[in-house]
């Protein structure tokens, strides 16, 4: 429990956006970790007193302002009071607290300063992880200018007497003291990795939601197949090919036949359905390139990439006769269903809308010809100067 409150904490490795009252106790726990290293502090001073290197009156102020610091930093995040703050975390106030801490035991314990020079270090990488560049410069200026003003008042200020230096426990305190000062550096790197980690999950975990919400928005609500907003694109694609490499592509227009006799005899949940029974089946029979999308009401756009018009016909007829073989009357009683597909194959000079006019006007040749068949819209225009669109061409391979 204690290590993964450490590693919430320390590392800001949460499941999850803290939201409310969650990131309120996210930072007083992050104040709190300053407690930790208090005590570490205390400690090291602990030694220092056995060793006659800092007096007792050090360890006792010392612990009265790391209390209050947790206390009143802690009631602020806690109670949601530093929300009204411009940094919620309020850095520079805790920084500010802290050195002021580290230049008062310097004084009190002039034969051990340069251990309480190390625990500003501490006080500083921890600050740079939540302040602005301009706020840490200011902060930097600031204790330079009281640290200059101490050692220029004091100038042996860090110089150890002989029977100081002497002392065991001084020389443990020292030993121990910039270990962890060390240990505390390493936690602090630890912590700025973490949150570059975070940082980059969370980049990708909003790039994936973005990536599916474009999904969500280029697919039909009913059937999952593209809609038109998906189809557009992907057509555009296809034409800059053509235009590019000179890649074949077909696109075959597909309409269900007597689909409103369906939805009137047997109801629009029923029609819902065979809707979506049809795209699963023509999915599960399409090549891997293959896209289906819903064009409007009972009618759908296949675009079948790198595929001639003889092969675009030979995939339509298949699944034209799929459709008409499939069992349907698991969804009502003697239904059956077929389709009328009219494809069309891209050329150079083609816009999406001329593209899919030429689907449309082959789809109706199919139509007009009576149904459950497909017709080319090749064949289509070469009739048009001698018969109208309804009487083109026809591919009825059963």
């Amino acid at each position: 429990m204690l290590a993964g409150w450490l590693d919430e904490s320390w590392t800001g490795d949460a499941s999850g956006p803290p939201t409310g009252p969650e990131r309120r106790l996210r930072r007083a726990r992050t104040t709190a970790l300053a407690g930790l290293s208090y005590a570490v502090d205390l400690g090291v001073l602990l030694l220092f007193w056995l060793g006659g290197a800092a007096p007792v009156r050090l360890l006792a102020l010392y612990a009265g302002l790391a209390a209050l610091h947790l206390l009143v930093f802690g009631s602020l995040q806690i109670s949601g009071a530093s929300e009204r703050a411009a940094n919620p975390n309020l850095t520079g106030l805790q920084m500010a607290w802290a050195i002021a801490m580290q230049l008062a035991a310097m004084l009190w314990a002039p034969a051990v300063a340069g251990y309480f020079i190390g625990v500003m270090f501490v006080v500083f990488s921890f600050g740079a992880l939540r302040l602005s560049l301009r706020s840490a410069l200011g902060m930097w200026a600031a204790t330079s200018i009281a640290l200059a003003l101490l050692l220029w008042r004091f100038p042996t200020l860090g110089v150890m007497p002989l029977q100081v230096r002497e002392s065991a426990w001084v020389r443990v305190g020292v030993g121990l003291g910039f270990c962890t000062l060390l240990l505390r550096c390493l936690m602090l790197n630890s912590r700025v990795m973490a949150l570059r980690a975070r940082s980059m999950r969370e980049a990708a975990k909003q790039a994936a939601e973005a990536a599916a919400a474009r999904e969500r928005a280029t697919r039909d609500g009913l059937t999952g197949a593209l809609n038109r907003d998906g189809l557009t694109p992907l057509l555009e694609r296809e034409l800059a090919q053509l235009r590019a490499h000179g890649t074949d592509s077909c696109v075959a227009m597909i309409d269900i036949d007597w689909f409103k006799s369906i939805n009137d005899g047997c109801g629009h949940l029923t029609g819902d359905r065979v809707l979506r029974a049809l795209v699963d089946l023509l999915h599960a029979h399409l090549r891997a390139s293959d896209r289906l999308a819903r064009f409007g009401g009972e009618e759908f756009v296949l675009v079948m990439p790198s595929t001639g018009e003889l092969d675009g016909v030979d995939i339509a007829e298949r699944l034209r006769q799929l459709v008409e073989r499939q069992d349907w009357s698991t969804l009502a009683p003697d239904l059956g269903l077929t389709v009328s597909i009219g494809v069309a194959q891209a050329h150079r000079g083609d816009r999406v809308e001329t593209l899919l006019a030429r689907a449309d006007t082959a789809l109706y040749g199919a139509k007009a010809s009576g149904r459950n068949r497909c017709c080319v819209a090749m064949r289509v225009d070469a009739m048009l100067d001698e018969a109208p669109p309804r009487h083109a061409m026809q591919f009825d391979r059963g």
